[in-house]
């Protein structure tokens, strides 16, 4: 809304025409001297038009393009434009409640965390469910075809230690009496070595059937950790004689 007092000019006046034209001029009541007889600056700036040409000239310029820009279809805002600018009111209006002591500060962030682990798990928890469903699916399928069946035929023992074990007598016998031998079986089931601990001066044909007996006699070497060892063993020989 313009006003115009005081002494007019085509600079004023010029100034003016827009409001003028637009009827947007708000009058005066006092009197001006040089323009006596009007009641209000809209007279003022008439008789100026009707003297002077060149402000006629502007003034019809000025109400051609009034005319021309009435006449412009009008814009309608975009519903996207109006559902953002609530979006941004609203998160400024949410800002200044924010602001305002700090319980409300709080809140706020704790509402913001919330909406953050919202938006970031929702997007991976479908996926995630399918995929636990489709192995428990797989799973459950093929789970008949893992049935392991052990083959004990073939086991061997893994103890600590085993001691030393014949596995087929010798053909030759010892006549005599019964005696206790000692022996050495290495770690491919042969005797290196054998003594008689309890017999200090034993007989050489006696020896030579006990060394007889043994070496012919195989033997299962004995185990550390599942692997085979030389060691000893005590060995009792006995005697049996039958009369007839």
């Amino acid at each position: 809304m313009s006003e115009v007092t005081g002494e007019l000019n085509c600079k004023s006046v010029r100034k003016s025409l827009w409001d003028y034209m637009a009827g947007s001029i708000a009058t005066s009541r006092p009197r001006t001297q040089n323009a006596p007889g009007a009641d209000s600056n809209l007279g003022q700036i008439a008789l100026h038009l009707d003297a002077c040409r060149e402000c006629q000239l502007h003034g019809s310029e000025v109400r051609s393009m009034l005319s021309g820009l009435k006449h412009l279809p009008s814009l309608h805002v975009p519903p996207i434009l109006t559902t953002r600018l609530q979006i941004l009111a609203s998160r400024e209006r949410s800002r200044l409640l924010a602001r305002r002591d700090f319980k409300a500060f709080l809140k706020d962030i704790g509402s913001r965390a919330r909406l953050f682990f919202d938006n970031l798990l929702k997007p991976f928890a479908v996926p995630a469910a399918g995929g636990i469903l489709a192995s428990m699916l797989c799973f459950g399928v093929i789970v008949d075809t893992l049935h392991v069946v052990p083959d004990w035929d073939n086991d061997m023992p893994l103890g600590l230690f085993t001691e030393v074990m014949i596995d087929e007598p010798s053909p030759f016998s010892c006549n005599g009496r019964d005696v206790m031998v000692q022996l050495t079986v290495d770690s491919g089931g042969r005797v290196t070595d054998f003594a008689l601990p309890q017999d200090r001066n034993p007989l050489p044909d006696e020896l030579l059937e006990i060394g007889n007996a043994v070496q012919f006699t195989s033997f299962t070497p004995a185990m550390r950790f599942g692997q085979p060892v030389s060691s000893k063993r005590l060995l009792l020989i006995s005697h049996i004689s039958i009369k007839g």
